[in-house]
């Protein structure tokens, strides 16, 4: 089976959209329940005035799940998508410029954690979460680009 047509295969598009929105409700959920613990997060990658860290994370989460909701439901499903994509674009930047500048920050992306880790498990986890973020983005893509209905 070709590549093109195996992407492009309607069980394939919905289970990838499922997996998308579910990492993304399984991100916003923890958030949503610790809007402190979350702004601290932000606040800890330094990229924002200290005036924007509470907005964002008290709106970030319910992006994050209303984008999950739209993606499932097949509500504005490209929007959904490209909203999600631009996310991971700018979580990818935000935790690549703390790697480069040597900031271990704690991602943030499924809540605060509450596990103490030395430096360098902090700047592996940053790794780790940008590759996932790499992954989720390729979905987000996969999701944006493929077919409304299927081809003829």
């Amino acid at each position: 089976m070709k590549v093109r047509v195996w992407l492009v295969h309607p069980l394939v598009l919905r289970v990838s959209r499922i997996v998308l929105a579910a990492v993304m409700l399984m991100a916003a959920v923890p958030k949503l329940m610790d809007p402190p613990g979350f702004a601290q997060a932000v606040f800890a990658y330094g990229l924002l005035p200290m005036a924007l860290v509470a907005p964002l994370a008290l709106t970030l989460p319910w992006l994050e799940a209303l984008t999950a909701l739209g993606l499932v439901l097949g509500v504005a499903r490209r929007s959904a998508a490209t909203m999600i994509l631009f996310l991971m674009l700018i979580f990818i930047g935000s935790l690549g410029f703390n790697l480069v500048k040597g900031n271990p920050v704690d991602c943030g992306c499924f809540g605060a954690s509450q596990v103490q880790k030395t430096k360098e498990q902090r700047l592996f986890d940053m790794k780790l979460a940008m590759l996932r973020d790499v992954g989720l983005a390729l979905l987000a893509l996969h999701a944006l680009l493929a077919p409304s209905r299927k081809p003829q």
